[in-house]
């Protein structure tokens, strides 16, 4: 490693790069990191760390959906430049890498034309998990899902195959640049499909339940938590883009899924919510640990974590899950008890993350993905649609149960990113300390 007189000297040295040509790589940065699933704290955290590293004296950066604006200033020069953002997605291995470069860029070990050669590689070399694993790692954590909503054993392996194949086809979609929304539609009900009539076949007591779990994979809950982080951290703008995106996402995904279950489900008569198995609350915290891991853990792989953290990923997950089913024990509900255990894993990350290399909050993000209320949501727009498709209102029960589970979803979402956001906003990171 290069001494701190070394890295100064080479400033010192070092021609200052023309303000359009940092303009550039903040955007690029900027661009990069919004597409690949970070909030706006965290891009306007790298925006400026590259523009300071590259003798800029401030930048402020505005995040829109579609768009990011850079405003830089160096001595009596000023530059403003926008450029346009792609399709979001999720992919976190990535973010690491460009986050490494980011952090030689703010300690000036890169010139600007290095650092945006640099950056424009990372894409290319970033390594990605085989497409089968991928598939198999998505099938297992919806599954591990329907263990945690009580769904019977012998609904496993089809909603393991359904989301399974639910990924391929998502993948082969989106590769074609089909419409996200039209996707999620396709995806949910090949998904719903193949899993519902699997469990049928074997004689399973729970098709709803199957159903519900093979399509979690379409629950966006990262966009979820970034959109409350993203309000709670005074973006409402972006924050709505977002809300808007993946409302329409969870529109099409139970539109695909009410379809398929129209279906499967004809002529079987309506199986009731699965009770709790009876359980020692000891064996019942080992269970939903368990299956949380899981979950975290293949979600960690449709994230594309680096796999030397995929069992983190299932200890965060474990941790989560173990915290809110013992803070659920004691009746304080689904919202406090998921806010409190968000809480307790982002301050657990936020306290290990002052000595280690920048990760963002990979850990903590994966860790609640396992607490997203997907079931939840899922039949409070089913019970939303049922009610549209009812010949008359007939009884008030329907409705109380859909606005209850809608309310439920959403307190439990603003519980979790609470729980988030907190430890940040009191300890924020430190960039040269990462």
């Amino acid at each position: 490693m290069p001494s701190n007189q070394t890295i100064r000297d080479g400033m010192e040295s070092r021609k200052e790069a023309p303000l359009p040509d940092v303009a550039r790589l903040c955007l690029t940065v900027g661009k990069m990191l919004l597409e690949w699933g970070a909030n706006a704290r965290v891009v306007h955290e790298a925006i400026a760390s590259v523009a300071t590293g590259l003798d800029c004296d401030s930048a402020e950066a505005f995040c829109q959906h579609a768009a990011i604006i850079v405003v830089l200033n160096r001595g009596h020069e000023s530059f403003t430049q926008m450029g346009k953002v792609g399709e979001h997605g999720v992919n976190l291995r990535r973010s690491q890498n460009l986050q490494q470069i980011i952090h030689r860029i703010s300690q000036g070990q890169l010139s600007c034309d290095e650092a945006q050669a640099e950056v424009e590689q990372v894409p290319k070399r970033t390594k990605h998990y085989p497409l089968w694993f991928i598939c198999a790692a998505t099938g297992l954590a919806c599954s591990a899902f329907g263990r945690l909503f009580n769904s019977d054993w012998v609904s496993f392996v089809p909603t393991l195959i359904g989301a399974g194949v639910g990924q391929y086809v998502r993948h082969l979609l989106l590769r074609r640049k089909h419409n996200i929304f039209l996707t999620a539609g396709i995806v949910s009900f090949t998904a719903a499909i193949i899993a519902g009539f699997g469990a049928k076949t074997l004689g399973g007591l729970h098709l709803p339940l199957a159903m519900v779990a093979s399509v979690l994979l379409l629950v966006p809950g990262i966009p979820v938590l970034n959109a409350q982080i993203d309000i709670l951290e005074g973006k409402p703008n972006l924050a709505a883009a977002r809300a808007l995106r993946i409302t329409f996402l969870l529109l099409f995904m139970t539109l695909g899924l009410s379809v398929a279950q129209g279906l499967v489900l004809r002529g079987t008569l309506a199986s009731p919510d699965a009770p709790a198995p009876e359980m020692t609350l000891w064996m019942r915290i080992l269970h939903q640990a368990f299956f949380g891991g899981i979950a975290a853990a293949g979600f960690g792989v449709l994230f594309n974590t680096p796999p030397r953290i995929l069992g983190l990923c299932f200890a965060s997950g474990a941790f989560a899950l173990a915290v809110r089913t013992t803070c659920q024990s004691y009746d304080l509900g689904l919202p406090i008890s998921s806010f409190i255990a968000a809480l307790a894993l982002a301050t657990m990350d936020r306290t290990w993350q002052k000595s280690q290399s920048p990760l963002g909050s990979i850990l903590a993000v994966v860790g609640c993905i396992a607490m997203v209320p997907g079931s939840l949501a899922a039949k409070g727009l089913m019970g939303l649609f049922a009610m549209i498709q009812a010949p008359s209102a007939g009884s008030i029960v329907p409705l109380v149960a859909t606005a209850e589970n809608i309310i439920i979803v959403t307190f439990t979402l603003i519980g979790i990113g609470i729980g988030l956001a907190i430890p940040t906003l009191i300890y924020p990171r430190n960039i040269e300390e990462s």
